[in-house]
């Protein structure tokens, strides 16, 4: 049986994906800082021995008492609009640093680390590809997910492990309470507001189909030592939370909040909190709004030639995110 270890196993994407590998017949080792996870099936493959888990830290976990793996996913990060870029260089570039030592002693067949598209900036980009230039917004996440993918193709080539950067767009599915939970609650609800009318290309990417994504690219040989973007199409924001209304059987009603007005709001913000040094992430931000005020969608045509096919269309994948939030 083939091992694999997969960190943040326990969060909203890590859980899709340990469940997936436990399916495909893989043994998971799970490592994560709490014990419990919102996806009743992880839980139930941990009670039946089929995920080990070991609770830590990836930006300081003592590796040496993991076993041997074939697979390392590094999915665990910090994930946040707001902080010190020190915080997030810390755990995302220490944390991975600390887990391609590990890999190297395992002399593993893939490490895979889950970046994101926030590397190439908020620019009004159309359909970019991989070799787009990456000019990451001034936001510490960015900077940190850009430095550290960096960093794993320049280790990964010098030491002679097989890896793979994945960059998913914005990912939605069951689990996630980080943004889905309260977008469709408030379309639901008929309150979502949206900025510049949601007229911009945004991308969107369902976790079933973005876990294809990884398991896929890290299990073939003609995909490794390179960098993918991950997204299902390109849908603008408006389209997008129609259909998730029209799955809740309600009116696409939407609150415009104009773009010149959203950005001087977000900087009027920022400012208050930078000037204070609130340490709480604002309700409001410019990587938040500046990511709806552009056209922001990505080419997946270097994933989909190395033969990578999505599982779900949009609409089903609307419809079932919609179906557990209800």
């Amino acid at each position: 049986m083939e091992t694999v270890l997969i960190t943040g196993a326990n969060g909203f994407i890590g859980s899709h994906l340990s469940c997936e590998l436990v399916k495909r017949g893989f043994l998971v080792y799970g490592v994560h800082r709490s014990q419990r996870s919102k996806n009743p099936e992880y839980n139930k493959y941990v009670e039946e021995g089929k995920i080990k888990v070991f609770l830590g830290d990836v930006s300081n976990f003592d590796t040496s008492v993991l076993p041997k793996v074939d697979y390392i996913y590094h999915i665990a990060g910090k994930v946040s609009v707001w902080g010190k870029k020190e915080e997030f260089l810390k755990i995302n570039l220490g944390g991975t640093k600390n887990l391609l030592e590990y890999a190297k002693s395992c002399n593993v067949k893939c490490f895979t680390y889950l970046s994101s598209v926030a590397v190439y900036g908020f620019y009004g980009y159309k359909l970019i590809d991989e070799n787009g230039e990456k000019k990451p917004f001034n936001n510490p996440y960015s900077i940190s997910k850009l430095e550290t993918e960096n960093f794993v193709k320049e280790y990964g080539k010098n030491n002679n492990i097989p890896f793979v950067i994945i960059r998913p767009g914005n990912v939605y599915g069951e689990y996630d309470y980080t943004s889905s939970h309260e977008i469709y609650g408030r379309v639901k609800k008929e309150k979502m507001m949206i900025s510049a009318g949601g007229k911009y290309e945004s991308c969107w990417v369902y976790v079933k189909n973005l876990v294809e994504a990884i398991i896929f690219t890290s299990q073939n040989q003609k995909a490794h030592n390179q960098d993918y973007n991950v997204a299902d199409g390109n849908t603008n924001l408006k389209d997008y939370l129609t259909k998730v209304a029209n799955a809740y059987g309600v009116r696409p009603k939407f609150k415009n909040f104009p773009a010149p007005l959203a950005k001087l709001t977000a900087c009027l913000v920022e400012g208050f909190y930078k000037l204070f040094r609130i340490k709480k992430a604002p309700i409001i931000t410019r990587f938040t709004v500046y990511q709806n005020c552009a056209d922001y969608s990505f080419s997946t045509k270097k994933l989909e030639d190395v033969g990578y096919k999505k599982i779900y269309d949009e609409d089903e994948a609307i419809k079932r995110t919609a179906e557990y939030f209800n």
